[in-house]
């Protein structure tokens, strides 16, 4: 029985379509996580104002109006998960992790707080 020969256009066209499609997704969403998360939100637990600026030159959270100065130890993109080092009132130095939760059809999106062993949902109030 021999085989007959395939034809690699298929193939090379779903790569190329699955690219595109990719591509098409991917523009609606900012490429810089710490710019997407910066802003004004509120705990969706306490209803805590909780404003977080993360730039180069300085990055700080202020929760229920206690701030707190950070630096960025690492960005995960793959996870859009952003690492800061804080500066507790104790003069104790924590990670805290903030994490970009996307909607189902990519619109929008919440942040999750994980400090002090707990984890809080971040709704937005404004963009910065």
């Amino acid at each position: 029985m021999t085989r007959k020969p395939t034809h690699p256009y298929p193939i090379v066209w779903s790569i190329f379509l699955a690219l595109l499609m990719l591509a098409i997704l991917g523009c609606g969403r900012s490429t810089d996580l710490a710019t997407d998360i910066s802003g004004k939100w509120k705990s969706a637990q306490n209803s805590d104002q909780v404003e977080i600026y993360l730039t180069k030159e300085a990055s700080s959270l202020t929760i229920g109006g206690q701030t707190y100065k950070g630096v960025i130890k690492s960005i995960d993109k793959g996870s859009n998960t952003v690492n800061i080092e804080v500066e507790t009132d104790g003069g104790q130095s924590e990670v805290w992790s903030i994490h970009q939760v996307w909607n189902d059809n990519g619109s929008a999106f919440n942040l999750t707080l994980r400090r002090n062993g707990t984890t809080e949902t971040l709704i937005p109030v404004e963009k910065s």
